[in-house]
C-alpha cells in the first residue's frame, strides 16, 4: 500500500513538473527570453522541491566512508601484554555486564581492564556517525576503533518521526557494501579476544 502511495505521489510529481517547465518555456518564449534557459531553471525548481537534499547526503555519506570509516588498530595485544606484564592472567569476562546506555559515551565493561564504548554523533544532512572503542580503563588508551556511518533516516514500517522519514531514498545504511560487515567483524573478534585475555573462568 505505501509502494501504490509513492508511485501515485511520483507521477503526480512528474506531471506537476512537466507541466511548470512548458509554461516557463512558453512564458519565456513569449517575452523574448530563453525557453531553454527557463524551462531548465523551472525543472531545477520542481526537483528541488523534494531532492534538494539527495546529492548534498550522498556525496556527504560516501566521503566520511572514505575518510574516516572502517576498522583501526592502534596497539596488538603482544604491546600491550609487555606494557602490563602479569596482567592479562588476572583478568576474566564479566557475567552480565551491566550496558550503561544513559550516559555518553555508552560503554559495556568486558573485564576488569577494558570498557567498550560507542560513541554517536550526528553531521549535516541527518548523517550518523558511531564512534566503536576498545579502551584500556586504567590509561584511557584506545587499542582498537571501529567507525561507520549511516543516515538518521526511520524506516516507514517502524512509523515515521520526522518529515524526512517520508524520504526513503535518503537512507544510507553502513559504509560497508554487501551482506557481510568484515570491518566490523575484525573488531568483533577483537573485542571477543580482549574479553577473554584471561580465559574464560
Amino acid at each position: 500500500m505505501i509502494g501504490l502511495l509513492y508511485l501515485l505521489f511520483f507521477w503526480l510529481y512528474l506531471w506537476l513538473s512537466i507541466k511548470a517547465v512548458k509554461l516557463a518555456a512558453r512564458w519565456a518564449g513569449a517575452h523574448g527570453r530563453s525557453p531553454r534557459l527557463w524551462g531548465f531553471l523551472a525543472g531545477l525548481a520542481m526537483y528541488s522541491l523534494v531532492f534538494w537534499d539527495l546529492i548534498p547526503t550522498y556525496a556527504l555519506h560516501g566521503y566520511y566512508c572514505a575518510t574516516q570509516a572502517g576498522f583501526t588498530q592502534y596497539e596488538t595485544l603482544e604491546q600491550w601484554k609487555q606494557e602490563n606484564p602479569g596482567v592479562a592472567k588476572t583478568l576474566k569476562p564479566i557475567k552480565n555486564p551491566p550496558w550503561r546506555w544513559m550516559t555518553e559515551p555508552k560503554h559495556i565493561l568486558l573485564n576488569q581492564r577494558f570498557t567498550w564504548e560507542t560513541l554517536t554523533k550526528w553531521h549535516p544532512f541527518h548523517i550518523r556517525e558511531r564512534d566503536e572503542r576498545i579502551v584500556d580503563v586504567k590509561t584511557g588508551d584506545v587499542l582498537a576503533r571501529y567507525v561507520d556511518f549511516d543516515t538518521d533516516i526511520r524506516a516507514l514500517g517502524l512509523g515515521p518521526r520526522y518529515l524526512r522519514d517520508y524520504k526513503p531514498w535518503l537512507m544510507r545504511r553502513s559504509c560497508e557494501r554487501g551482506q557481510r560487515m568484515w570491518q566490523k567483524e575484525k573488531f568483533n573478534d577483537f573485542s571477543t579476544v580482549i574479553e577473554n585475555l584471561g580465559g574464560r573462568k
